[in-house]
């Protein structure tokens, strides 16, 4: 910089003719540069730079005249290449300061320190580190005219160390200024003759391609091929880069939508596709306002319309919309977008203006033919629809079911309106549901999901039953926007659904909601006036068949629930089990059931026609006032009373009756009759079993409960009654009488049952009741010297046992000679009985739990006693040998400490035996006795057990002899054994007194057998069957002790081997106990 600072001082300071050869060297490169303005004013900065400036920027004159805008810039590498960038970017205002008084003067200006501050303010924050050299740079700003017409300014810039420019260097560069400017101003005159040149060709060009745009109307039909031809063609014609052509949708027509274009981006498209007439874009302006929109640069179009609707990929720098009317009436409108400025001359515009009258004529051309064929198809389609309405309507006319009504309306109803897919659903109110009737093109696994669906829930269906007015969805995304939820719904059901246009026509009469016919349609389907008439008329002639067809049925089921009714009366009125009978108010009998004939034993044809038989002769007032109620409006509910049968007999009824008006205009009296006879006697029955029932519970002494119960049915069931019980040894025994009239009371010891004598041994044995029903049946032969009750001469008598679990434990006797014993009188003797077993059993039962608690209260006595006396004796003994050893420290002499152990050793046997037999009481009474059998000798182990007993026998003075012959194989418990055999000879030494016992051990017949005998004190005859029984002894424990458990203990064991353990004694002779055993388990 600094050698061209100095060349500039130099050429500064040089003589006139040698700045003059530098303008005419300059001259001569700007003549060389060629007559293109970008080369021109490259060749200037190539002449300031670096010869005269570090940096210099060349701003153009805008055409309009307001902007001056950057054409050129150059710097040395001393400056940011950023820094100037920013400088030099971006038009400015040509009246601004400080170039407007520039270009308007024609004279340099060299910048101040204040405009310096203000060329600061444009740099951005990050090139702040430059602003201490800039703000001692120099500036000078010079203007470029040519024939006294500014052109722009060219401004240069020397940096801080270097000099400011001196009056030398200004006249040097404002010469250069001039005269690039007049090399540019020739350039810009090449410029303008070669622009009006290509003007002409490209008017020529243009007149050809609308000779072209005419032609290609000429054979446009459609609107939308008329608008194609107007973008295509126009766009080549008037040079555009882009258009988009617009209409009012027909759905929408405060919308414009694109409906042809050329170079539109997808993404504008998806932007701007469709647009409010009210938008703020050309396209929509020009439409609105029926003129023209002129956009002559990329700052009118940003300033006006910010949302152009052509922005493309490259802002536009122009822009035009022009309205299409005809005859005054908006039709469309075009707009095209240019990539660079436009001035659009009066001859462009009028040309455009043109060509936007001749499309707008073909549009409205298009519009008519349009017109003319859809008002054509309209009525063709029109007259189909009628002839299928009238072909509809007479099919429908000729089917008289709901599922034939749906078949016609679906299969013809489909073909008229050219549906995909239609299915019809009846309401069924009792549920909230619509059913599935018939349905065309839905899948199986579609028509499953929506065999029923619930009303209430926002579907289509729903708004259309409560509306009662078509719902028309003309797209899936129509749906979805309406119906988020259902279409959710049903997808998640089936996914296989296809999108679908949709019609849900309400059936309806009289406001009434009947179902919904619904059709669908594939893809977008636009519902026009015409269809939705023929939709509408289709639902109404439907929903008149549906109704037609749901009248015929009602009137169908009326007249067959007539006629069933009918039958049923007549069934009714047939099987009753009461008497139904019609009477005249006279008593005049109009109708009589087969009930009447069984209860009353009259037939019908004896009776109709006449007065009724059935009432006695004090009750005829009765009957006539009840007819006389009956003819005023009032009803008899419920009357007991009596009536006649024909044997002569008089039953018990209760009577219903009220007033029955005939077709001809007579009040009938209709009756209802129930036979109350066996009720009554249920009752009775009742009310017997229950004070039987109170009388045995309120004693457990059974003699004296039964004694009472046998009173009680004496003598309104019996002239007699009589209870036998079965005693020991089979004997039975009367315990209770109630003898009537001539009856007279039994002896209570009758004897054991004799098989096939009386009747109660009988029913005793058999466990069978026996009833005799009249006279005439043969007396059985006496028992002993005098008859059983049962079995004397009577009318009738029956005797029934008395069971307890099964098991009978006696009988109860009626007799009567005034009663016929029947199967209810034997039902209430078989009830008295079960409750008297119950009673009996109940008694006997509390009999032994009382003596089980006496039982126990003696065992628990008798177990404190045993417990407490080796215990005692050990206690006895050791405080014995204490003391001793108290007197003696030196210790116990060995004699006297042996028998105080051997004492003390014996009563913990004692003891351990009492505990063991406690155990194993336990463990029997449970059922846990477990047996575990090995080979053994039983000879061998009853020897074992003998000696164990050696010094017992030795202390008791007994002597015990065995006789074993041979070995006595087996397979049994050991221990268990061993218990019973070790019992056996502890009660033979306890109660044989001294005396010798025998021990026989032998095998017989196949099985082992064991006695033991003693000649001891012997056992009772009448304590035989007891000492084998728990807590069972034959003497007083205060002699003998124990508890009375080793015997009974003993025979479980040998029973749970398969075994038998028996006794005989005499009393003060001895016992022998013997155990029979097989060789195995048992």
């Amino acid at each position: 910089m600094g050698a061209g600072a100095r060349e500039a001082r130099t050429h500064a300071g040089a003589p006139d003719a040698e700045r003059l050869a530098l303008l005419v060297d300059a001259s001569q490169q700007l003549a060389d540069a060629g007559l293109e303005p970008p080369a021109v004013l490259e060749r200037l900065c190539q002449l300031v730079m670096p010869r005269l400036c570090s940096a210099c920027h060349v701003r153009l004159l805008s055409a309009d005249g307001l902007w001056l805008e950057s054409a050129s810039a150059a710097y040395t590498s001393r400056w940011s290449p950023e820094l100037m960038e920013r400088i030099v970017l971006g038009p400015r205002r040509a009246d601004a300061h400080p170039h407007a008084g520039v270009m308007r003067s024609g004279r340099a200006f060299l910048c101040t320190a204040a405009e310096l501050v203000e060329y600061q303010r444009q740099i951005p924050p990050e090139y702040q580190a430059v602003l201490p050299r800039a703000q001692s740079a120099h500036l000078l700003l010079l203007p470029l005219r040519a024939r006294q017409r500014p052109l722009g300014t060219l401004t240069v810039y020397r940096e801080p160390e270097e000099p400011p420019f001196d009056g030398a260097e200004r006249l040097l560069l404002q010469e250069l200024a001039d005269r690039a400017g007049l090399a540019l101003d020739l350039a810009h005159a090449h410029e303008a003759e070669r622009r009006a040149r290509h003007t002409a060709e490209v008017a020529a060009a243009r007149l050809e391609r609308l000779q072209r745009v005419t032609a290609a109307l000429s054979e446009a039909v459609t609107p939308a091929e008329v608008l194609r031809v107007v973008v295509e063609e126009m766009v080549s014609a008037i040079g555009a880069d882009r258009a988009a052509a617009v209409l009012p949708p027909a759905d929408e027509p405060e919308q414009l939508e694109v409906v042809s274009h050329r170079g539109l981006t997808p993404e504008v498209l998806a932007r701007q596709g469709r647009c409010p007439l009210g938008a703020p874009l050309p396209v929509a302006a020009a439409y609105r306002t029926g003129e023209p929109v002129w956009l002559e640069s990329r700052e009118a179009l940003a300033t006006s319309f910010p949302e152009s609707l052509v922005l493309g990929p490259r802002e536009n720098r122009a822009a035009a919309a022009l309205p299409l009317r005809a005859r005054g009436r908006p039709l469309g409108a075009i707009v095209f977008g240019f990539d660079s400025p436009r001035t659009f001359g009066a001859d462009e515009r009028g040309l455009m203006l043109d060509l936007a009258r001749q499309s707008a004529q073909a549009l409205e051309r298009a519009f008519l033919y349009e017109a003319a064929q859809q008002a054509r198809t309209r009525a063709e389609r029109v007259a189909a629809r009628t002839a299928r309405l009238q072909t509809l309507n007479a099919a429908l006319s000729q089917v008289l079911t709901a599922p034939r009504v749906a078949e016609v309306v679906i299969d013809q109803g489909v073909a008229a309106v050219g549906a995909q897919v239609a299915a019809l659903w009846l309401v069924d109110a009792s549920s909230a549901q619509a059913r599935l009737l018939r349905s065309v093109g839905l899948p199986p696994e579609v028509t499953g999901p929506v065999a029923a669906l619930p009303l209430g829930h926002g579907t289509p269906l729903d708004e259309a039953l409560q509306r009662g007015q078509p719902v028309l969805l003309e797209s899936h995304e129509e749906l979805l926007r309406r119906y988020p939820h259902v279409e959710q719904r049903v997808h998640a059901a089936v996914p296989s659904v296809l999108p679908l246009a949709v019609a849900c026509l309400p059936l309806q009469v009289d406001g009434q909601g009947l179902g919904v016919l619904v059709l669908g349609f594939p893809g977008v389907h636009r519902f026009d006036d015409d269809e939705r008439v023929f939709l509408t008329l289709l639902a109404h002639y439907a929903a008149q068949a549906f109704e037609r067809a749901r009248l015929l049925a009602q009137e169908r089921s009326a007249r067959e629930a007539l006629h069933e009714a009918h039958h049923t009366l007549q069934a009714i009125i047939q099987s009753s089990p009461a008497a139904i009978t019609l009477l005249e108010l006279d008593g005049t009998v109009r109708l009589w059931n087969p009930a009447a004939e069984r209860i009353f034993g009259w037939k019908a044809e004896e009776v109709l026609g006449g007065f009724t038989p059935v009432v006695p002769e004090d009750k005829r007032e009765e009957l006539h006032g009840n007819l006389a109620r009956v003819a005023r409006g009032e009803s008899i509910l419920g009357q007991e009373t009596r009536r006649h049968r024909r044997d002569g007999t008089t039953i018990d009824v209760t009577m219903w009756a009220t007033a029955l008006h005939a077709a001809s205009g007579q009040t009938l009296c209709l009756t209802v009759i129930a036979d109350m006879t066996e009720r009554k006697r249920a009752e009775e029955a009742l009310r017997f079993l229950a004070e039987a029932g109170t009388v045995l519970a309120s004693s457990l002494e059974h003699e004296v409960t039964l004694e009472r119960v046998a009173h009680l049915a004496v003598p309104a069931y019996a002239d007699g009654c009589y209870v036998y019980l079965l005693g020991r040894g089979g004997s039975v025994s009367c315990v209770a009488t109630a003898p009537a009239g001539e009856q007279r009371e039994l002896p209570h010891e009758l004897g054991p049952l004799v098989p096939g004598g009386s009747a109660v041994s009988r029913v005793i044995t058999s466990g069978q009741p026996e009833l005799r029903a009249g006279r005439g049946h043969p007396t059985p032969p006496p028992v002993g010297d005098f008859l059983l009750p049962c079995e004397r001469a009577a009318r009738s008598y029956l005797c029934v046992p008395l069971l307890v679990r099964g098991q009978p434990i006696g009988a109860l006797s009626f007799v009567s000679s005034r009663h016929s014993y029947d199967a209810q009188h034997l039902a209430l003797a078989q009830e008295l009985a079960r409750h008297a077993a119950l009673a009996i059993d109940n008694a006997r039962l509390y009999r032994e739990a009382r003596d089980a608690i006496r039982l126990r209260e003696e065992f628990l006595s008798i177990a404190s006693h045993e417990l407490r006396t080796p215990i005692t004796a050990i206690q006895l003994h050791v405080q014995e040998l204490l003391r001793l050893l108290a007197r003696n420290p030196e210790g116990i002499a060995p004699e006297r400490l042996r028998r105080g152990l051997e004492v003390a050793d014996r009563q913990v046997k004692r003891q351990l035996h009492l505990v063991n037999d406690l155990l194993d009481v336990s463990q029997l009474g449970a059922g846990r006795l477990v047996l575990r059998p090995e080979p053994l000798d039983l000879a061998v182990l009853v020897r074992e057990v003998a000696e164990r007993f050696e010094p017992e026998l030795a202390r008791t003075g007994s002597r015990l002899t065995l006789e074993a012959p041979a070995p006595v194989p087996g397979s049994w418990d050991r221990l268990r054994l061993e218990q019973v055999v070790t019992n056996l000879i502890s009660n033979a030494v306890k109660y044989g007194q001294g005396k010798p016992i025998g021990l026989t051990v032998e095998a017989r017949d196949g099985r082992a057998h064991l006695a033991v005998s003693d000649a001891g004190i012997g056992i009772a005859p009448e304590h035989l069957e007891r000492v084998f029984g728990r807590f069972e002894r034959a003497v007083s424990e205060r002699h003998y002790g124990g508890f009375g458990l080793g015997l009974w203990i003993s025979r479980h064991i040998i029973e749970s081997m398969g075994g038998h353990i028996s006794v005989s004694s005499q009393l003060g002779v001895g016992s022998t106990f013997r155990v029979e055993l097989p060789p195995g388990p048992g």
